[in-house]
């Protein structure tokens, strides 16, 4: 048997240096993820895509840190296959599913279904049968570390080194991400999709890169396993695409319910703070209907808002539990936050009515809620925008209404016509 050389840095392979410095990434998206205000169902898909890498990337860095015992290194992978690459790819569609639409359609429901069965025939049941040579055979000793040997099912799963689920997988992922991003207009959605692509093309580019990893080395070459350094930075962009441009969009729309009188004197770069919940609603319909787009979250159901106030075009969101297209839960300031500002960077002359603070503060508490009107504050000063908060009187005690007074300016009263 040929001696081989192993090449390592404070006494561990660099396969098993890579896994390493993976898996605090993986941790931290992790936990970026678990932390995030709302989760949406892709949230949840990407957080179960993150755990299978975990998985994974957790037992074969214990694999590789085994240099002198093929058989521990063996039982190792055996572990790991209950995460093996082809449920990882199967994560990476669900979470695009969902990302695309938040209700799957038939034919990929039908493609979930068939997947998660493939998995299960090709490496969750021989795992758990204990024919694991099925999957993988004994680990040999390359220059960077263990390479798994092809199992009993590799003529068969992957003929002429090529992955059949894993290509058809991929084909179906960048189908579903390149048309999303086609047929979408909001220039944050297609900014968020960007991002997807580029972080998903670069994790299947790490699966592949192990394929012919082992594919190299079944042909006598010793070549170090990238899988992990490619795949850190791509789920990190992923993740980055999630938390940074994942939430909502708002599309101004000029009102077109016909002008009225503008009966509250309200300056631009200013935000307001009234008692009067009526009296706030009506300030922002005399400017919606009198040129400034304008933007309405509300506790109020929106069509008792339109109903009420005469508002016909102009975009509102509802504060709510309640999952639609069109509301935001009370939990989620975060994307609250980013709503509001992504309305005032496309507004011309943007009004914003955020009705709801006691809601809000009965949720998440007074201060998040002051942190978030003061970013908001800022942002419509800066954009010479008008931001309006009604507040119920009495509904806050005297030390959260001094601050928010200090943050405000008092509503005016009516101009005398």
């Amino acid at each position: 048997m040929d001696v081989v050389v192993v090449y390592g840095l404070f006494g561990l392979t660099y396969d098993a240096i890579f896994a390493l410095v993976r898996i605090p990434v993986t941790l931290f998206i992790i936990y970026l993820v678990v932390r995030t205000p709302f989760k949406r169902p892709y949230h949840w898909a990407f957080l179960a895509m993150n755990v299978s890498f975990l998985w994974l990337t957790s037992w074969a860095f214990l694999a590789q840190s085994t240099p002198n015992d093929a058989s521990k290194a063996l039982l190792y992978y055996d572990i790991g296959n209950f995460s093996p690459g082809s449920f990882q790819i199967l994560t990476i569609f669900q979470f695009v599913v969902f990302f695309v639409s938040s209700r799957p359609h038939r034919w990929q429901k039908y493609v979930l279904i068939a997947g998660y069965a493939w998995v299960a025939a090709t490496a969750w049941l021989p795992t758990l049968l204990g024919d694991e040579s099925f999957i993988v055979t004994s680990p040999h000793l390359t220059a960077f570390g263990w390479s798994a040997g092809p199992g009993a099912s590799a003529p068969y799963l992957d003929p002429y080194g090529i992955d059949i689920f894993g290509a058809t997988m991929s084909i179906l992922i960048f189908y579903l991400l390149i048309r999303f991003y086609r047929s979408s207009k909001l220039p944050l959605v297609r900014a968020q999709t960007k991002y997807v692509i580029v972080g998903v093309f670069f994790l299947l580019f790490g699966f592949y890169q192990y394929y012919a990893q082992v594919g190299a080395n079944s042909g006598g070459y010793h070549l170090p396993t990238l899988q992990n350094l490619i795949q850190a930075p791509a789920d990190f962009i992923a993740a980055l695409a999630l938390r940074k441009k994942g939430f909502y969009s708002v599309v101004p729309v000029a009102e077109t319910a016909p002008p009225t009188p503008v009966v509250y004197p309200l300056e631009e770069a200013r935000s307001y703070l009234a008692h009067d919940t009526k009296a706030s609603f009506e300030a922002f319909m005399g400017l919606v209907r009198n040129g400034h787009e304008g933007l309405g979250i509300t506790r109020m159901f929106p069509d008792q808002v339109r109903k009420d106030y005469g508002i016909q075009t102009t975009p509102i969101r509802w504060l709510a539990e309640a999952k639609g297209q069109d509301t935001i839960p009370p939990g989620d300031l975060l994307g609250l936050s980013l709503t509001v500002k992504d309305f005032y960077q496309k507004a011309k002359k943007p009004v914003v009515i955020l009705q709801g603070v006691e809601y809000l503060t009965t949720i998440n508490g007074f201060n998040p809620i002051l942190r978030l009107i003061q970013g908001l504050s800022e942002e419509n000063a800066t954009k010479g925008g008008i931001l309006i908060l009604p507040v119920l009187p009495g509904s806050l005690n005297q030390q959260d209404e001094i601050l928010l007074e200090s943050e405000t300016t008092g509503m005016p009263a009516p101009a005398k016509s």
